[in-house]
């Protein structure tokens, strides 16, 4: 007993060895919980001579139950079969299949993924004759997952469908369950759904498996939804001996369909439950902590408990107060270098709430020759929707690029089919043409259907238009022209409704980049906005590289932890997010699952927290100006360096101070460094301290063109314009403040 006691704290150790009554551990974040629970796991099988066939420990990812039994394999040092720990979708397959004539089902039933319901939707709809555009696939499987979340059956919903988009919605539903049905199939959903309806409906079922799971387990409480938390309760109700885990400061999936009020209730389901707080955190300093604690004591909707640490109190949160998101990446990025002295890149973590914000970070760390890695997403210009969109623009300027005629040639769709697209190809490979051409003389292209040739030719009118502004419209115009005439934007709509709002706002985020390259370029137009793109895109090697900097959005980074954080965007409207909402309950409902979002991000931090916000940010057409979130106004003037910085000169602090009562703060530009820090290098600004001037004749090095030298300089400040001619010959213009030039 003591092996498996030795190493956790007195806390811990109760955890662990309550085992006669409903436990709830409230585990603060970097308390341990992963611990508590194997050795929870491993004390019940070797003190209490439980047979691993009577324990069910459910987990939310495979990855956390392979390593759960590994590490109680270690403690025991010898297997662990015949314990059911797993996934609770599948301990419900499990369950499922040996029930399957109770849950009418073959016991081979298949379990459909995502693609396999999209597939079965859409003939669902086609079968009923509903449109698609209206009702799109995604959106209408979202809503479905959403209800089955809740446990609402097809004719439960129809009962309750007032609007004709959701009668239309339950009768899609309906008929995807009797299709699910005839197929012997069922999708993820179903598999809890399911087992709940068989427990529930079957006593004699119940009965067997209460009997053969004497301790239900269950990691990640605040993260259940309701199928999920009646499948737990009708295992345990009766003998009472479940044991759950889980950190209600943490619940951050309500979109997900997690239901709070599970952990929050937890005594009230279980009246002799004993609650037990792992509040002694090891990840953090104290003032990381202290600086948690006071935001998320905001939140009416929690349990209560206070973090706290034997480690060091540690240095205080920096807030870099920013012009916009360019400034703000540009700060970023320079702090990156400061801090290269004491941490190596890979110990180092970017964070943001929307995965749009990511175009500006990417581009201020490509132009510092940062490394980076996006973790749970995709580099920006990567991105799907981003290359669709890139891929109308270069073939407005390239008309021979088949490459990117084909990817969008039939993006949004327009009858334009496969097999329409090889008769093309062969007709132009015939002609001796590019396709681009083709696509003019479809009527001459054997075994195209009228419909095909009308398309064809329509594309190519609507292309040669657009070609015919090339030198009229600066990029950003024509750009924008591009994705409303394109009608591309309806091609996100057969996506899930925050699908659809995620890439949404990338495209929109694209018209932004393109707008900011013209205002500091001498060439507005697209052939040099795509230039620029090929070689930021196309000498981005850093992928998979051990130390780069960690990119990644807040939800992303829950159960992870870094040395050094930073923590992107903190203003009204972005985070927290703010919908226009008509129910103040949900609206105050939703700001409290922000805040914890925020707090997840502040107790990723071990020893380096960095905040920084804009005054105003871009949004295609216009800029907001924000006000500082309130998050930031929850923070102590104790635990925070509240700064400004000014692009013209050198940071430089400010005693703390806080923003008046509206929430704004001063119009400034740049971010701010403690005064006792390493003075970090100007925003590019020259002055009479500057060791690199960049006057006409002075020697350079650019991250992607190489060496070069200055051969005229016009303006002044930080948006002072260089021509520079480089070694490959190429002349470039190039604005100060976003060329990453360094001395040559």
């Amino acid at each position: 007993m003591q092996a498996i006691l030795n190493s956790l704290n007195e806390r811990q150790q109760e955890a662990v060895c309550v085992v006669d009554r409903p436990v709830l551990v409230l585990a603060g974040a970097g308390s341990g919980k992963t611990r508590v629970l194997t050795h929870r796991l491993a004390y019940l099988i070797e003190v209490c001579g439980v047979h691993p066939g009577a324990i069910l420990a459910m987990t939310f990812t495979n990855k956390a139950a392979g390593e759960m039994n590994a590490r109680v394999e270690k403690l025991l040092n010898r297997d662990t079969r015949g314990m059911w720990l797993g996934t609770f979708h599948s301990l419900c397959a499990r369950i499922l299949r040996r029930e399957s004539v109770a849950a009418g089902l073959d016991s081979d039933f298949s379990i459909y993924d995502a693609a396999d319901q999209l597939a079965l939707l859409r003939q669902v709809i086609r079968d009923q004759e509903i449109s698609e555009r209206q009702f799109p696939p995604r959106q209408v499987r979202s809503r479905i997952s959403s209800e089955k979340s809740r446990m609402v059956d097809p004719v439960t919903f129809a009962g309750r469908a007032g609007s004709f988009y959701e009668q239309q919605v339950a009768r899609i539903y309906r008929q995807y369950q009797s299709a699910l049905q005839q197929n012997n199939a069922v999708d993820f959903d179903d598999l809890l759904m399911l087992t709940v309806r068989v427990f529930s409906e079957e006593p004699e079922v119940l009965a067997r498996y209460r009997n053969r799971f004497e301790h239900c387990l269950i990691d990640e409480y605040q993260d259940t939804n309701r199928p999920q938390y009646l499948f737990a309760r009708l295992l345990a109700e009766e003998h009472g001996r479940i044991f759950v885990v889980g950190d209600d400061d943490q619940s951050i999936y309500a979109w997900r369909g997690a239901d709070l009020g599970n952990i929050l209730n937890f005594e009230r389901d279980f009246p002799d439950a004993c609650v037990i707080r792992l509040e002694q955190n090891y990840r953090s300093s104290q003032v990381i902590l202290d600086a948690g604690n006071a935001v998320i004591r905001n939140n009416l909707g929690r349990k209560g408990k206070e973090l706290w640490t034997n480690r060091d109190r540690g240095e205080p949160i920096q807030l870099f107060r920013c012009s916009d998101e360019v400034d703000e990446a540009q700060r970023i990025a320079l702090e990156l270098k400061r801090l290269r002295t004491q941490y190596s890149y890979g110990q180092i973590a970017v964070l943001y709430r929307t995965n749009a914000q990511s175009r500006a970070l990417e581009d201020g760390l490509r132009y510092r020759a940062i490394p980076y890695v996006i973790v749970g997403g995709v580099r920006f210009y990567e991105r799907q929707e981003v290359k669709d969109v890139l891929a109308y623009l270069r073939l407005i300027v390239n008309p021979s690029d088949s490459i990117s005629l084909y990817r969008i040639v039939n993006t949004p769709r327009r009858g334009i089919g496969q097999t329409s697209l090889e008769r093309l190809d062969s007709f132009a490979t015939g002609e001796g043409i590019a396709p681009y051409e083709a696509l003019s003389r479809a009527d001459s292209v054997d075994g195209l259907t009228a419909r095909a040739k009308m398309a064809m030719g329509e594309f190519h009118g609507m292309i040669d238009g657009f070609r015919n502004r090339l030198e009229e419209e600066p990029a950003h115009l024509l750009a924008s022209r591009v994705v409303q005439e394109t009608g591309y934007l309806r091609t996100l709509e057969d996506l899930t409704p925050a699908e659809t709002i995620s890439r949404s706002e990338n495209v929109q985020e694209l018209l932004v980049a393109i707008e900011e390259f013209v205002q500091r370029s001498d060439t507005p137009w697209l052939s040099a906005f795509l230039r620029e793109v090929a070689l930021v895109t196309d000498v981005d090697q850093w992928r998979g590289e051990a130390d780069a900097v960690t990119l990644m959005t807040l939800h992303s980074a829950k159960g992870l932890e870094f040395p050094a954080v930073f923590i992107a965007g903190l203003e009204e409207g972005l985070f927290p997010i703010l919908r226009d909402r008509d129910d103040p309950a949900a609206e105050e409902a939703a700001v409290e699952e922000e805040r914890r979002l925020f707090y997840v991000g502040v107790t990723r931090a071990q020893a380096l927290l960095h905040l920084t916000c804009a005054q105003q940010r871009r949004r295609y057409g216009g800029a907001t100006v924000n006000a500082e979130s309130r998050f930031l106004r929850e923070i102590p003037d104790g635990l925070i360096v509240r700064g400004d910085t000014v692009r013209s000169g050198r940071p430089t602090a400010k005693p703390s101070k806080r923003p008046n009562e509206a929430g704004s703060f001063p119009v400034v530009a740049g971010a701010a460094v403690r005064e006792d820090s390493p003075a970090s290098e100007p925003m590019n600004e020259p002055n009479d301290r500057d060791p690199f001037p960049m006057e006409a004749g002075a020697a350079v090095l650019h991250p992607t063109w190489g060496r070069g030298h200055v051969l005229d300089r016009t303006g002044s400040g930080p948006d002072t314009k260089l021509t520079v001619c480089f070694q490959n010959g190429s002349k470039k213009k190039v604005v100060v403040r976003f060329a990453g030039l360094k001395p040559g």
